[in-house]
């Protein structure tokens, strides 16, 4: 991205979209906080940080702009601007060719009202103790009550002068993932905005009421905003493969991913989520003698560490118990546990860190929580050609059948005994079924090593989300 072009070297019609890959650029007053999400009436104002944003309409009875719209439309609008260094920035000749320059569908039939609404407020800024600064040159705005399209609109030289100040870079490909939805958008920008104010590494930290401040609307209690903002933050995790985002009660923690994210799954962005509990990079390896089989269920063994290795969470009370949502009639037709269990096979145990052998030669494995992301730890064994495929769960590393977990994942995950909370089990759900495909390969021989296995689990979503 240049930032050095003397004004009039690209002319209006010259300006092309960048190559795919290339850097977008937004001013940081629209990066910490969210902008309107609908087209509401009356003024708006919001503030975050150091910096404020206010919106006012440009006739009374005239809507703001809103949605991803008015993101995508901001964002052209600086990029184009900081890339000609012109305060003129072209939108294109029509709606048609607007819609190419924003990376939308052509077609996009709310982009000339939400068009239309954006040139004709007034948009200004503040950042800190400077001036307020109008983003557009007020000579430039249309005319009360004028409809007609507009090819180009000018900024103010004082909002360009900020923009060279506090430009931040967003990735091009993450904004085009993120385009339909503008929560996502106003997270990303965030992300960005705030590890570019950090050195290398360095991790950021917002809780929950400083994040629904800056992002949250009046209808929305603390858990309905932070249901949404961890759904945002889940479409830029799946998006954006160099950032690392880990949730918990006490709020949002980010940083740029590093080597060993990546290393665990390189093709899998969802690998980057890091687990609020706090770990050892890795779980100590288990000794070699091998404990008891589950009984009843699945056919699953392991090594019991000793007690000071030990750090399995209380049993959940008995009453915990529950199926997905809304598959309570699919539970109820599913096989019994004794139809859907295997019969017991002899005490058979390897370990996805053992570093003797690549080859899986056993039928049954544990997955560590280093490598699920999740409290628990997983237990996968080969089918032999039975068709329920069944996931084992125990709270620790150390096997006990007394506080096994078994669930059938068809048709969908259900709980078959055993027992998890509401929100250990929406988890555990959402990893098997990022995992469906590992899981059905390994239940029917198709996953022959460690290398395979570990370069395509993923891990599961940070706790909370669901």
């Amino acid at each position: 991205m240049s930032q050095n072009h003397a004004p009039g070297l690209l002319a209006p019609d010259a300006v092309t979209t960048p190559p795919a890959g290339a850097d977008l650029s937004l001013h940081a007053a629209f990066c910490g906080m969210a902008l309107p999400m609908r087209s509401t009436r009356g003024p708006w104002q919001r503030a975050s940080g150091t910096a404020t944003v206010s919106i006012e309409p440009g006739a009374e009875d005239q809507a703001l702009p809103g949605g991803q719209l008015l993101r995508l439309g901001l964002l052209h609008i600086c990029d184009t601007a900081l890339r000609t260094n012109d305060p003129v920035v072209p939108l294109g000749d029509d709606p048609a060719a607007c819609a190419a320059l924003l990376g939308i569908d052509r077609k996009n039939r709310d982009l000339p009202e939400q068009l239309q609404r954006l040139l004709a407020a007034k948009i200004t800024i503040a950042m800190g103790d400077a001036a307020e600064v109008s983003v557009f040159d007020a000579r430039s705005r249309p005319r009360a009550g004028s409809t007609a399209w507009r090819p180009s609109v000018r900024l103010s030289t004082k909002f360009l002068a900020s923009l060279r100040d506090h430009v931040v870079a967003l990735d091009r490909g993450v904004v085009g993932a993120l385009s339909q939805s503008a929560a996502a958008l106003d997270a990303y920008a965030w992300i960005r905005q705030s590890l570019s104010r950090e050195a290398a590494g360095s991790v950021v930290t917002a809780s929950w009421d400083d994040l629904r401040k800056q992002f949250g609307t009046p209808s929305q209690d603390g858990e309905a905003f932070r249901t949404a903002f961890e759904t945002a933050l889940r479409l830029v995790f799946d998006a954006d493969r160099s950032v690392a985002i880990a949730v918990d009660d006490d709020g949002v923690s980010i940083r740029q991913a590093s080597p060993d994210d990546e290393e665990a799954a390189p093709s899998q962005p969802a690998t980057r989520v890091e687990t609020a509990v706090a770990e050892s990079p890795a779980d100590p390896p288990l000794p070699a003698a091998p404990t008891s089989v589950v009984p009843d269920a699945l056919a699953v063994t392991a090594t019991a560490p000793s007690p000071a290795q030990d750090i399995s969470p209380p049993a959940p009370p008995a009453a915990a118990p529950r199926v997905v949502p809304d598959a309570a009639a699919i539970a109820a037709t599913a096989p019994s546990p004794a139809q859907q269990a295997p019969e017991p096979a002899p005490p058979r145990y390897e370990s996805p860190d053992a570093p003797e052998a690549d080859a899986i030669t056993q039928d049954s494995i544990s997955l560590p929580r280093h490598l699920t992301g999740l409290a628990q730890v997983i237990w996968l064994r080969r089918g032999h050609g039975e068709e329920n495929v069944l996931v084992g769960v125990t709270p620790g590393a150390r096997f006990d059948p007394a506080r096994l977990t078994v669930l059938a994942v068809e048709p969908m995950v259900v709980q078959v005994s055993g027992g998890l909370y509401e929100q250990e089990f929406d988890r555990v759900s959402a990893w098997i079924m990022m995992n469906r495909d590992l899981i059905d390969d390994f239940w029917e021989g198709g996953i022959a090593s460690f290398t395979d296995l570990n370069r395509r689990i993923r891990k599961a979503p940070s706790p909370g989300w669901r």
